[in-house]
């Protein structure tokens, strides 16, 4: 069985792999293997099943199930190799968040947004779901600072905490409910019915971490000279203002930090605008962002340690 050690040698071997080499082709990424499998699935758990809600929530659970066992077999390499066991756990666990693929992302976001604003929005519009093409700068900056906000949550800290509890398998089973989220949890006619268990799904596994990412944020902005004060009071204050029990949570307390208001037309306000959005505050979410990840890989390899010290103390 692996040790505490093992955790913690995969844990930051991952977060390595992603500095250096970020994401891997989409030929060989696991969250493109389970969205290729939803894909492929769903139109047989929709002829097999008559009640869509039904055969929403077994597409749901074959997938988790699938890839819990995935997860399984990559553990059992502990049994054959130390070595090959740390390599294949992190880069598997590399593969259920994302730091360098944020700032990839949304970094040109920031760059092009006064210089080209048709650019930024049609960046924007590949990490948002809203319609991008007439967003003004203010608009479209919001999105690129709650997109890094909310993105924290199931890009980071999520993946980590479940890997903390559970070991790999908890890290793959959640990045595999995101990406049913993402891709059947849908309130529209075709999937309000079909994707409600996914949908559930991933509310339940980010309540934890949602509420523990405005305290991460509020370290960070202290650290960074940012307004950690803010950042806790907006958290407190918005939280409510979305229509998701978990997103509001990230975004007031990024919204905090930076001192601005957050805004999707016909959705929701988030904040006081102190100061105005402009490039320099979504860099600064950026910021925020790593500084808090490294934050959660040292507060969680604490949690591993200790963990690790009760177990053998008391159950071993």
């Amino acid at each position: 069985m692996p040790s505490i050690i093992d955790a913690l040698a995969v844990l930051w071997l991952a977060l390595l792999v992603d500095l250096l080499l970020g994401e891997p082709p989409g030929r060989l990424h696991l969250t493109v293997w389970a969205g290729r499998s939803i894909e492929r699935l769903e139109p047989l758990f929709r002829k097999a099943f008559k009640d869509e809600r039904v055969g929403g929530a077994a597409l749901s659970l074959s997938v988790i199930g699938a890839f819990a066992l995935l997860s399984h077999l990559v553990t059992g390499l502990s049994y054959l190799s130390w070595h090959l066991y740390v390599l294949v756990s992190a880069l598997f666990l590399k593969m259920t968040f994302a730091l360098k693929c944020m700032y990839r992302h949304v970094e040109p976001i920031a760059r092009e947004l006064d210089s080209d604003l048709g650019s930024s929005r049609k960046r924007l519009s590949l990490v948002v779901r809203r319609d991008t093409a007439s967003l003004d700068k203010r608009l479209v900056a919001s999105g690129a600072v709650e997109t890094v906000a909310e993105g924290f949550v199931d890009g980071f800290i999520s993946p980590i905490f479940y890997y903390c509890i559970l070991g790999l398998p908890g890290a793959v089973i959640y990045r595999a409910i995101n990406t049913l989220d993402s891709m059947v949890g849908y309130k529209d006619q075709r999937y309000v019915k079909f994707g409600w268990f996914s949908a559930r799904l991933d509310t339940i596994a980010n309540f934890i971490p949602s509420r523990l990412t405005p305290l991460i944020f509020a370290i960070s902005a202290s650290l960074l000279k940012l307004d950690w004060k803010s950042s806790i009071r907006f958290a407190r204050a918005y939280h409510a203002s979305t229509t998701s029990i978990n997103a509001g949570w990230p975004m007031s307390s990024m919204a905090g930090a930076l001192r601005v208001r957050l805004e999707k037309q016909g959705c929701y306000s988030i904040g006081e605008e102190i100061d105005p959005l402009s490039p320099e505050k979504i860099r600064k979410s950026l910021s925020v962002y790593g500084v808090s990840a490294l934050i959660t890989l040292l507060i969680f390899s604490c949690f591993l340690v200790i963990g690790g010290i009760v177990y053998e103390a008391y159950f071993a």
